[in-house]
């Protein structure tokens, strides 16, 4: 500070204490897992689709690729996923093609966005991942602590990690 220039003792404390409540605001208000932007420039690590045969495809059909961080990548090598791993099921609606496209099954608009990230310290009572869900493209996640706790449960039976995708040879 200038020595020229005084400032209270009480205005400053006063200034920290706002930019604390500030902070622990933004915090609560953040997504436990943000939406993953630049997901798409990640390995692929599969695709599938889920079919009208499939017992979940009145909430899942469509075509789903999955992506992966670098950390991921890792994890989908070793069996063990490290803190920041990020996995991403992308769904999207299929659509047939028309004219010279006759025979071809197309991408249409994105269906959503399902995010797994690790996190062992975080998310512990769902075994260190944890779960989002954004619709279409929304960018804001929609799961409550219940459906969470849900995501968890399920992913608990994967053989490696939480993790029931595989990576492709």
């Amino acid at each position: 500070m200038r020595p020229d220039i005084t400032e209270p003792r009480g205005a400053t404390a006063s200034l920290i204490a706002s930019l604390a409540a500030i902070a622990i605001v933004t915090a609560a208000e953040a997504p436990a897992v943000p939406y993953p932007d630049g997901f798409r420039s990640w390995m692929v690590v599969k695709s599938l689709v889920v079919g009208t045969a499939h017992q979940s495809f009145a909430n899942r059909g469509g075509l789903h690729h999955y992506y992966a961080n670098d950390k991921a990548v890792a994890g989908y090598r070793t069996g063990t996923f490290p803190d920041g791993a990020i996995v991403v099921d992308e769904a999207v609606f299929t659509k047939e093609g028309e004219g010279l496209a006759t025979g071809l099954l197309l991408e249409g608009e994105r269906r959503f966005l399902d995010v797994m990230v690790k996190d062992a310290e975080r998310f512990k009572s769902t075994g260190g991942w944890g779960y989002e869900h954004f619709d279409r493209d929304d960018q804001t996640g929609r799961l409550t602590d219940a459906e969470r706790v849900t995501c968890g449960t399920c992913h608990a039976k994967a053989p490696a990690d939480h993790v029931f995708s595989r990576i492709r040879p």
